[in-house]
């Protein structure tokens, strides 16, 4: 009887397990007159500003076309450039008039749209008046200083069109800033954008007289550093 040897087992490595990386998703925005939400009924704006409260990891806003906007979390890279924008204004702000503010705050602009600045500066007449009124939540009118930084799921196109939005509403002096193109985008009130590439600083001009924000060293220089490292 001729005995057949019985095959070796084969060992098999396990797979390395892959790190799950979540893809890069833009804006969200959602019609809420489909969902029977009126935004122009009383008490809307208070509503909506403790809805974003309520939903700190994403940002909410409200577009003039009744949309919400809803922007997923910037990343530790995209924290970096607003970080560095808001040292430099909060810095000038200490010895200056006038309020600054972070990503903190809601403003509502005269189309209907409550949009949240990444950086923001209001004159301090405006602060006054708020501190004496009946302020809650959102801040009545565009920032009249305005600061925009571009992150890894917002669109160019998108972020201009907000910078629009912005002096539409009555900002003097706004900054779009990408720094993975390392440029800025000036916007002037009734004035054409100017576009720098790759500056070193970035003037307040006589919105914010004094102000320079040294935009290279704060913003691109971090994300240099951040691609360096693998990210």
């Amino acid at each position: 009887m001729t005995t057949v040897a019985k095959p070796e087992p084969i060992a098999v490595e396990p797979a390395a397990e892959q790190p799950l990386q979540a893809p890069l998703a833009g804006e969200l925005r959602i019609n809420l007159s489909a969902l029977g939400i009126d935004a122009s009924a009383p008490g809307f704006a208070e509503r909506f500003f403790q809805m974003a409260n309520d939903n700190e990891l994403y940002r909410l806003e409200f577009s003039a076309q009744g949309e919400l906007v809803v922007m997923p979390p910037t990343g530790h890279d995209g924290n970096e450039g607003e970080q560095g924008v808001n040292y430099g204004l909060y810095g000038w702000g200490l010895n200056n008039p006038g309020r600054t503010y972070s990503q903190t705050v809601q403003f509502s602009l005269p189309s209907g749209a409550q949009y949240i600045p990444d950086a923001a500066w209001i004159t301090q007449e405006r602060y006054d008046a708020l501190r004496g009124g009946d302020y809650r939540s959102t801040i009545p009118g565009a920032p009249d200083f305005v600061v925009e930084v571009r992150s890894r799921t917002d669109r160019v196109t998108s972020g201009l069109a907000k910078m629009r939005e912005w002096m539409d509403g009555g900002s003097r002096l706004g900054w779009y800033i990408d720094p993975y193109e390392r440029r800025v985008h000036v916007f002037r009130a009734g004035q054409e954008v100017e576009v720098l590439d790759d500056p070193e600083i970035l003037s307040g001009e006589d919105v914010l007289p004094g102000f320079v924000l040294e935009v290279r060293r704060l913003v691109f220089a971090r994300y240099a550093e951040l691609s360096d490292d693998g990210d």
